[in-house]
């Protein structure tokens, strides 16, 4: 049986001594958090102290109350514990009541709120991405209409965006958003008139596709990194810690380090999936297998948590996504900032960030003749095609190297 408790969820702390308000649900080894406001201990105690009879604070206690009844309800018409759902129903009441749309509206504004309240399973990086890129095109006219999609009007947003300093990088991931809401609604949802013009692909525009080159570490750097042994602070250490233990752990993302959990180990090896694909890659999925080594196991000794379940110990069981996110860019952030100045300091040729390391992984396989293969497995791509795109864009090197042969 479910229990719903309201409580000041102390395991992250906000802003200005800020944490969230929220309703806990434990169903057996099962635990969702949703957040209904933000307030200080000092806050809490005032406005739930039962003597407090002032009208604001049993205003705000009963609209808690009713929340929790709306969450009870909820979880009586379900048959088994299913979190997304449960945000779903919870929240979606809400969005709509701020703001009526209509199921005809062909307003940008409105088929991007439209496809991500259809599309609850979005992870929260894809969600703010979503919200960024609809943005770009209702910044300058709020009213636009998905009819006011054209390829010129396409061709025009790329070139003063090109010429506003926008990478084009970043010009087609919001152009590819657009074209997923553009797709879902004249596919799927059917709002859009068969009679649109369809502004992409074959006649329209063409989303090119664009690999930039990165000047990556040497060998020789990538040692000075590791064999670092003074710091300014224990951040730099913890730091470089970090990122060597990605580099050496087949170069994963710090997003898979952060949630990698002691139990996920088996033997001498680590074996989990990839966070960035557990809700994109539905086919051939792969597993990640990260041997440990006697240096892995060093690091792991020297900054892994054995209080918690996570090798880290940042995050806590029955976690939100909310809350990983927030702690994935607390933690990026700050660690990203000791890198820096290590790399200031060994006079790098680029700066070291904890991207780097899967950089570094991949290059120093290649520069060592494994093959393609063996590295896309290693580095839990969907092809060696991915593979062979990633290796391109990461040799800026063999560029100089060819010119060199030059008289």
């Amino acid at each position: 049986m479910a229990t719903c408790t309201l409580i000041l969820d102390k395991r992250i702390k906000l802003k200005n001594d800020y944490y969230n308000l929220s309703i806990r649900i434990i169903d057996g080894k099962n635990q969702l958090y949703l957040n209904i406001s933000r307030m200080t201990e000092k806050q809490f105690s005032y406005i739930f102290d039962k003597k407090n009879m002032e009208e604001k604070s049993l205003e705000f206690r009963h609209k808690c109350q009713e929340h929790v009844a709306k969450v009870e309800k909820i979880i009586s018409e379900i048959n088994s514990f299913d979190r997304n759902y449960i945000k779903t129903k919870f929240f979606n009441k809400n969005i709509e009541t701020e703001k009526e749309i209509s199921s005809t509206s062909l307003k940008l504004v409105d088929l991007f709120t439209q496809y991500k309240i259809h599309n609850y399973h979005l992870s929260i990086r894809t969600k703010v991405h979503m919200k960024e890129s609809k943005n770009v095109f209702t910044r300058d006219n709020p009213e636009i209409t998905v009819l006011d999609i054209t390829p010129d009007f396409l061709k025009k947003n790329e070139r003063k965006r090109l010429q506003d300093g926008i990478s084009i990088s970043s010009i087609n991931s919001n152009f590819r958003d657009l074209r997923t809401v553009i797709n879902y609604f004249m596919k799927k949802n059917r709002i859009i008139p068969s009679s649109y013009s369809y502004p992409f692909g074959k006649g329209g525009y063409s989303i090119c596709e664009y690999f930039p080159k990165k000047q990556v570490l040497n060998n020789e750097e990538i040692l000075k990194i590791i064999n670092l042994k003074e710091f300014e602070n224990p951040e730099e250490e913890f730091a470089r810690d970090i990122w060597e233990l990605l580099y050496r752990c087949n170069g994963i993302n710090f997003a898979d380090l952060l949630r990698l959990r002691w139990d996920q180990r088996k033997g001498n090896c680590y074996i989990f999936f990839r966070k960035k694909t557990e809700n994109t890659r539905k086919k051939l999925r792969q597993e990640i297998v990260v041997p440990v080594n006697k240096k892995v196991e060093n690091i792991i000794n020297k900054i892994g948590d054995t209080q918690s379940p996570f090798l880290l110990g940042f995050l806590k069981e029955g976690y939100t996504d909310e809350n990983f996110d927030y702690m994935n860019r607390k933690m990026r952030k700050t660690i990203n900032k000791s890198l820096k100045e290590i790399s200031k300091k060994l006079e790098l040729s680029i700066t070291v960030q904890l991207k780097t390391a899967r950089d570094s992984y991949a290059t120093v396989l290649k520069r060592s003749g494994v093959s393609i293969d063996k590295i896309s497995e290693m580095l839990s791509h969907s092809n060696t095609t991915v593979t062979k795109h990633y290796l391109d864009s990461l040799d800026m090197e063999t560029v100089f190297d060819i010119n060199e042969n030059l008289i």
